[in-house]
Order: C-alpha cells, then structure tokens, then sequence
C-alpha cells in the first residue's frame, strides 16, 4: 500500500476504494476545499499558510506516514514553511503558470519532481528546479461527468468555461466563430455559469463538445467532455491530444480552415457523431484518475536528482513570493518576506513583494508604506524594473500624476539597461491574474526560453 498525503482531496475524482493500492489523505483548512458545489473536507484541518511541515507531520494518524507529499498548484494554495525539510519526497503538480509564472520562479528548492504540461517542461527546465517530467495532471469527475440517460441531446454543439477575454486570449475568437453558427441554425450554446452536476448535464445536452486550450495541453475539458457522452471537438495544434484519443475515431481536430465544416459535417451525420462519441466515452473511461494515479507512480518512481539545497534568504523570498498568488491572506506572506530582506539588505526584490503583501493587509498606512517599500528598492537597485512600475501604479492609483510621470520616465531610461534576471524580477501590480501580470507571465517564458532576461524588459513598456 503507497500512502500520499496532499492538498487534493483526490475522492474529487473517484471514490477513494477505485484508487486500489493507493491510500491518501488531504490536509487543509477546514471550510476551503470546494470541488464543483461540492465540499470535500480535508482528513486534516490545518492551514499551510500559517503552519510547518512538521506540524503538520505532527496531526498525522497513527496508523498513517507518507511515503511522498503531493501537492498540487503551488501558486494558487501555499507551501507549508519548512518544505525544504520534508523527509519524504516531495511531488509539485503546476497548471496555470502562463498565468502565474512571475510568482513560482523560487519555489525550486521544494520539490524533488516538478510535473507540468510540455510547454511547462520547457520553461521550467530553464529555472533551477531539479527535476522537471511531463505529466498530464487533469481527468474527470465520475460523480458529477458522466452519462445522466434522461437528457435528451438537444445541442449540436456545446461549450461551458472560463470566458474572460483577459485570461482566454487565444479561445475568445474560436467562441465568437461557434456563436456566429447560430445564424445559419445550427444550435449552440456557451455558458459560464454551470459547474458540476449542472455542468455534466449541460454536456449530455450536446452532441458536440468544444474545448481550446490555453497552453497546447490537455485540459479537463479534454476529459469531461467524453465523460459525458459528447464528442470532443478539439484544435489540431494541441501538443499532446493524440496521445489519448485516435483522432478521427475518437476525437475530431480542427483548424482554422475546416472548424466551420467538420461542425457541420458531424452535426449532419449523426451516426457518425454519435459512434464517435462512444468511442470517445469508452477510451476516455482509461483515464480515470484512480488510474491515472498508476501512470503518476510509475513516472515517479524514476530516480532523480533530488531537491536541491537553497539559501535561507532563497527559500523565505521564494515562499513569501509564490504566496501573493494563493488563497492566502496577502499578510500570511510578510514574515518570510521580512525575513528575506533582513538576510539581503541590497536585494530589491524581497522589498518589492513586501511592498505587494503590505498593500493589500488590513493596515491602515499601507499605501505609504508600500510607496517607501518601492521607492528603497529603486534607490539600492536604480535598474530594478519591478518596483519603478509598481510605484507608478501606485502613484496612478492616488492620483499624484507628476510622481507617475517621474516613474515612467525612470522607467523608460532603464530598459535598455537590463542585464540580469534580478532586474526583471517581480510581480508587478495588480496582484493576480491581471492583465499585467498576464502579459510578463507570458514575456517570462519567451525570455526563458531564449535566456535573455533583455526580453522580459519589453513586458514593462506594454
């Protein structure tokens, strides 16, 4: 029997006696895990962004030690302190670092196996983490994505998701192309507002699922849409489809020459639809999670590298950072960023994400207080591009247009200046999944990839 403990209350996915060989427990605070409407309470209640690791070893069940951690999205759910230590190894799951990266860059010296989608694979091999494999993390939710026999297919075609235009930059055109369908009668639908057992029944509705990825990756969709008895319609760019589904026989793959067609082509023959469709149901049941959980072993079971050893300034800044994109309060993130800044008095990022977590804590003279935060790492690191634009905003945010003014100019004067990583360095403001932290999220990985941190400068002049 493996035991794992993680943040993941894996029964999301399956009924914990689906997952044979495999025992786990999920720890986190007690009224936060919500899984589509569904509360799953953690095996343990306690709150990483306050507790240790080895507190949290300490709440553990007689009966039960873990033989790894697993944890899932590190730059939405915060690290226990104390990773570096863990005595078992310890597995990072990451997804949404094309929105997320400018956070997660320090929190390499956690994990003994970082596993990520292809594009993931590429950029992060360029940052110090050990051990980057490829990995696809989603599946679906038997409870909820499944066959529900009393709905009648309705729909010809059918999406439900995220429809910010901000974060779906590359599948808001696709939606407007399938809305535009409408006109010549076909019947589709685009939702965001379904999740769930509403969510599954949507999808029984349709005879034909959408899906876009954001990254080239498989995504839920990839899986929920099959799960539900539709047929998964898909781009043909996406980097790792075909190592699930035959297209042409389980999935179709469209471009953007033929997406018009083959919807029409599939909506008219309908037995063709729906024998793909079957055929996508009864390959996508292979991928179960309590299945999955198999494949994950398996790649793990690899020997590595291990973790790497870091700094105790590296690891503070590295889990104070990453904590500014979690659930966490903004404040939980101050102590190992006042830490950082103490262990390096000239290093001008630990005072640029103090600066961000001050601001947004319950303080009553934040905003000065996070002005003079910025305004120190631009006096002990004049070429520091990160604070210069975040005390920008923050002189647009109080209406003091001569100081902004000021910012830009330096701002401006310094691009052509940059010749490490630290002076590029940062989250900048607003926190999350901005459109500002979008765009150097994405500048991020081309500079990465290219390693010139000169090419991440262009994401401050946007």
């Amino acid at each position: 029997m493996l035991r794992i403990l993680s943040n993941m209350p894996l029964q999301c996915f399956d009924a914990r006696e689906e997952f044979r060989g495999v025992e786990f427990l999920s720890y986190g605070p007690e009224h936060r895990m919500w899984v589509d409407g569904v509360h799953y309470p953690p095996d343990l209640v306690f709150d990483p962004s306050q507790g240790s690791l080895e507190e949290l070893l300490s709440i553990l069940p007689g009966d039960f030690y873990p033989d790894l951690l697993l944890i899932y999205w590190p730059d939405q759910d915060p690290l226990p302190s104390g990773m570096e230590r863990c005595p078992v190894p310890s597995i990072g799951i990451i997804s949404d670092y094309n929105l997320s990266l400018p956070y997660v860059t320090g929190l390499w010296p956690f994990f003994d196996i970082l596993l990520c989608d292809r594009g993931g694979v590429e950029v992060f091999t360029k940052l110090p983490f050990a051990d980057v494999r490829y990995f696809c993390q989603y599946s679906f939710k038997s409870p909820t994505h499944r066959l529900y026999p009393a709905e009648i297919r309705s729909l010809d075609v059918g999406f439900a998701g995220n429809l910010n235009p901000t974060i779906q930059i590359a599948r808001a055109p696709w939606i407007e192309r399938l809305l535009a369908l409408k006109q010549t009668g076909m019947r589709c639908e685009v939702r965001d507002d379904v999740r769930g057992e509403s969510y599954g029944r949507f999808l029984n509705r349709a005879r034909i699922g959408f899906n876009h990825s954001i990254r080239g990756e498989m995504n839920l969709r990839a899986f929920e849409v099959p799960a539900c008895g539709a047929l998964l319609f898909m781009e043909s760019s996406n980097r790792e489809v075909r190592e699930f589904f035959e297209p042409g026989r389980e999935v179709v793959l469209y471009d953007e020459g033929n997406f018009e067609e083959l919807l029409r082509e599939h909506i008219a023959d309908q037995a063709k639809c729906k024998a793909m469709a079957q055929a996508g149901y009864e390959r996508v049941q292979e991928y179960r999670m309590s299945r999955r959980i198999d494949a994950l072993l398996a790649l793990i079971s690899a020997p590595g590298p291990g973790r790497p050893a870091a700094d105790p300034f590296t690891l503070a800044l590295g889990r104070g950072t990453a904590m500014l994109s979690s659930w966490a309060p903004k404040a939980a993130a101050i102590p190992d960023l006042l830490r950082a800044h103490k262990l390096a008095l000239d290093d001008p990022r630990p005072l640029n994400a103090l600066a961000l977590a001050i601001l947004h804590s319950n303080m009553d003279d934040r905003m000065q207080r996070a002005a003079k935060l910025f305004a120190r790492a631009t006096e002990i690191a004049p070429d520091y591009l990160p604070a210069i634009a975040n005390l920008a905003q923050l002189y647009e945010r109080a209406r003091r247009p001569a100081e902004q003014t000021k910012c830009r100019r330096d701002l401006e004067s310094r691009l052509s200046r940059v010749s490490s990583w630290r002076d590029v360095e940062g989250p900048l403001l607003p926190l999350g999944y901005s459109e500002r932290n979008i765009k150097l999220a994405g500048r991020l990985s081309q500079a990465l990839l290219a390693g010139q941190p000169q090419e991440l400068a262009l994401a401050f002049s946007e």
